[in-house]
């Protein structure tokens, strides 16, 4: 049953993706759900900096609206044993399988912001895999589609 409804889901978005005009941003509505960074199964701890652990990533989704908005959410233990939730608020668009980010609410002026993530939709729209640039505790952040909306 729960393949049957991914399999219907998948149908939705490549029908939208499909029916997009060559010329627009293309966007899709879609759930997914994180299911491991860096190649690591959750939960997963980054590499420990000089003399402290690094923060481990709990659980995390990501959110794709038919209007070009992007959420992702990131449950995690900082190194302090601090639990926290981050979430951070995209503009997307898709093109031949690319998904380009910028963030919704643009860096301030003179301020030192880390370029957003790049993203790849894989496996017909099962998969979409995000990549942070250096400087971030992770870098590649795997996500599956969820069966519900």
């Amino acid at each position: 049953m729960r393949l049957r409804r991914q399999k219907a889901f998948l149908v939705l978005v490549l029908a939208i993706v499909a029916c997009t005009e060559p010329s627009e941003p293309a966007s899709i509505s879609a759930q997914f759900i994180l299911t491991d960074v860096d190649g690591r199964t959750l939960p997963a701890g980054s590499p420990p900096s000089v003399g402290s652990s690094g923060p481990t990533v709990i659980s995390g989704t990501m959110s794709l609206d038919l209007a070009g908005n992007a959420v992702t959410a990131e449950d995690r233990i900082e190194s302090d044993g601090t639990r926290v939730t981050i979430t951070t608020h995209y503009t997307y668009i898709i093109k031949d399988g690319e998904i380009t980010f910028s963030y919704a609410v643009p860096c301030a002026p003179n301020a030192i912001c880390p370029p957003p993530p790049t993203g790849q939709i894989l496996d017909n729209g099962l998969r979409v895999q995000l990549v942070f640039p250096p400087g971030y505790a992770f870098q590649v952040y795997n996500y599956r589609v969820s069966a519900t909306l």
